[in-house]
């Protein structure tokens, strides 16, 4: 008989296949693990470069809708400056300072380039440093046409990618949201001031800042890390426009109200302890990157510009029913709006706000039937769309052009010290631009999604699309000569253009007056003729946005030029021609002055005759101007590269 197994080796025997069947089954639970890892970890990666696709196809389109509504200019970009005559060689210069100031190794925020023998600080004006760092590049390599031109489209894209971001978290839809970022990119407020003014279409900062202020409101750990975003989108809309700045601090500061008010009766206290930590992140992070400029507006209080002219910001604020009028160049209503009341365009570009009725349908449909995708969001935009509305009319209500004497809504918000650095409140207008985009893309998200309109959603979207595009171009864009740079321009709508200008290598050096002063077109002329020598001589003259009382000093103290004034009609002094006449070696040894430009002008001949008997030197034509060459130089500026001596 076989020996029987004791119990102790049978429960042996079990354990051992035991163990074996749990160690089967612990491998193919992590082989499992692993491979269910390995389906979340490519399905990750997947919806990551399907997010990365989007993103590039979205602004690659916004890149060629910014080449489309700058037609036809946008087809030859070295051949004029996009926009009217104007500010926009003023931006130009900027680009071109930029980068040549970085190439030097120089401080891009102060020049003698300009009002020499000063040293002026650019650091008040608005010298566009974030167009000019990307579009530094191009400063360098295609010039300064190249550069300003294709630097506008940029921004122009820029703001419709990033509003589409924050459409994007808004509505779930990329269709909506790629709407939503075109009609704010493309609004009649940006589109107006690319007419002139690059520094404010670089506005994708502004939506930035929103979208990083949301996501510290909508968060639950109250990180201060989620601040740092915050400070950095503040710091870039400051370095786009100071204006852009003050306007998201606003922004800011009504969006906590309302959420604050919206959490009330859950417990506002509890929100407010949430949110105070990434908020002062975000407040150190702005200071600690803003703090060197801010350093250099304020360190020398004799750089500190002079306030505006009264009146000021009564004509750059919004017409209450501007929303209502097509700015000038719209494709099918600009000659009608050509014929309306012209105060109504006082401010010039800075008073388009027109909004549109394809865009404001959508956006009522976005605010009804879209609040179900984001009902918190729905109500804020509709808020702060109208409260910025309602700022951007300013300290009196304006009708038709005319004043009623009426306060504004806002009348109080203008007594602040604070908004003395909003110089236009129609500026406002760029956060009801980005609040309509929002709206809009929870209306175009309802289209898309609803079932009553779900069948018609291929061909309904895109016509929708078509019919805000068509009323949103400005086809033809303009575009302003650089041959002459004062062609097209008539201030006050009265006065002669300037004519073309070709200085002589030779006398491309030194210090050069140029007559007319100060006024414009012919000081943004100088500057564009600067400009384009490379930065070879310096001026006398100039044009800036701000400028401290200080610059004057020599205007007044230096015989000649305060003499040129006066014939300039810009400062009612005697003339002394003999005095004159005697100081005149003074004068080109202190400006280092090397030739005198005087512009065709109403006051040229008188202007001309003045500097040959105080100069006594023989006048030289070049194109459609006069020119007195007056000695070498004593210190070619191209030796400092390109900075006159100190």
């Amino acid at each position: 008989m076989a020996p029987q197994p004791s119990p102790e080796r049978e429960l042996s025997g079990l354990a051992r296949i035991g163990g074996s069947l749990g160690s089967r089954s612990e491998t193919e639970s992590r082989a499992a693990s692993a491979g269910t890892r390995e389906i979340s970890d490519a399905g990750t990666r997947s919806a990551r470069r399907s997010a990365i696709r989007n993103h590039a196809i979205a602004f690659l389109l916004f890149l060629a809708l910014g080449f489309v509504f700058t037609l036809p200019g946008s087809l030859s970009l070295g051949s004029g400056l996009l926009g009217f005559p104007g500010d926009n060689f003023q931006h130009a210069w900027f680009l071109w300072h930029f980068a040549r100031s970085v190439v030097h190794a120089h401080n891009p925020f102060y020049t003698r380039l300009l009002y020499y023998p000063s040293r002026v600080n650019l650091a008040w004006s608005t010298t566009d440093p974030l167009a000019g760092l990307l579009a530094l590049p191009l400063s360098i390599f295609a010039g300064p046409v190249v550069a300003y031109n294709l630097s506008l489209i940029l921004q122009l894209a820029l703001a419709a990618f990033c509003a589409r971001l924050f459409c994007l978290r808004i509505s779930r839809n990329e269709t909506a949201a790629f709407i939503g970022g075109m009609i704010f990119g493309f609004s009649p407020f940006l589109m107006a001031e690319a007419l002139a003014h690059l520094s404010l279409v670089t506005a994708f900062p502004i939506p930035l800042f929103v979208l990083a202020l949301d996501r510290i409101f909508s968060s639950e750990s109250g990180s201060w890390r989620l601040g740092i975003p915050l400070g950095l989108a503040l710091l870039l809309a400051a370095f786009a426009h100071y204006n852009y700045a003050v306007i998201c601090l606003v922004f800011a500061a009504l969006l906590l109200a309302i959420e604050i008010a919206r959490h009330f009766a859950s417990g506002a206290l509890r929100f407010i302890g949430g949110v105070w930590k990434p908020i002062c992140a975000g407040a150190a992070t702005f200071l600690v990157g803003f703090s060197p400029l801010l350093w250099m507006m304020l360190g020398m209080r004799s750089d500190v510009p002079g306030p505006r002219r009264p009146g000021h910001i009564e004509v750059m604020s919004a017409d209450a029913i501007g929303f209502a009028i097509p700015s000038w160049d719209h494709i099918f209503f600009g000659k009608w709006a050509h014929g309306l009341n012209p105060d109504l365009f006082l401010a010039g570009v800075e008073g388009t706000v027109y909004i549109g009725a394809m865009v404001l349908a959508l956006a009522v449909l976005g605010f009804c039937k879209g609040r179900d995708a984001n009902r918190r969001w729905a109500a804020n935009a509709l808020i702060l769309g109208i409260a910025f509305w309602l700022l951007s009319l300013g300290p009196q209500i304006h009708v038709w052009g005319h004043a009623l004497r009426v306060p504004g809504p806002a009348a109080l918000f203008f007594d602040l010290p604070f908004a003395k650095f909003i110089s236009a409140p129609a500026r406002f207008d760029v956060v009801v631009a980005l609040c309509l985009g929002i709206l809009c893309s929870l209306g175009v998200r309802y289209l898309i999604e609803s079932p009553n309109v779900r069948k018609h959603r291929y061909w309904l979207v895109p016509v929708v699309a078509m019919f805000i595009m068509a009323d949103y171009l400005t086809i033809p864009f303009p575009r302003a000569s650089t041959v002459d740079p004062g062609m097209g321009y008539h201030p006050g709508g009265t006065r002669a253009n300037a004519g073309s200008c070709a200085l002589p290598p030779q006398i491309q050096r030194g210090t050069i007056l140029t007559f007319p002063m100060i006024r414009a077109p012919f000081c943004l002329k100088s500057m564009w003729m600067q400009a384009a020598s490379g930065g070879k001589f310096a001026l006398v003259d100039g044009y800036l946005s701000y400028t401290p009382p200080e610059i004057w000093k020599p205007f007044w103290n230096i015989r000649i030029l305060r003499s040129l004034m006066s014939i300039e009609g810009l400062y009612p002094a005697p003339i002394d021609t003999a005095a004159d006449r005697a100081s005149a070696a003074a004068t080109i040894r202190e400006l280092n002055l090397g030739a005198i430009v005087i512009y065709d002008s109403p006051e040229a001949d008188r202007g001309a005759s003045y500097i040959e008997e105080v100069f006594g030197v023989k006048p030289q034509h070049a194109g459609n101007c006069t020119i007195f060459p007056l000695r070498k130089p004593e210190s070619p500026h191209a030796a400092s590269g390109g900075e006159p001596p100190k």
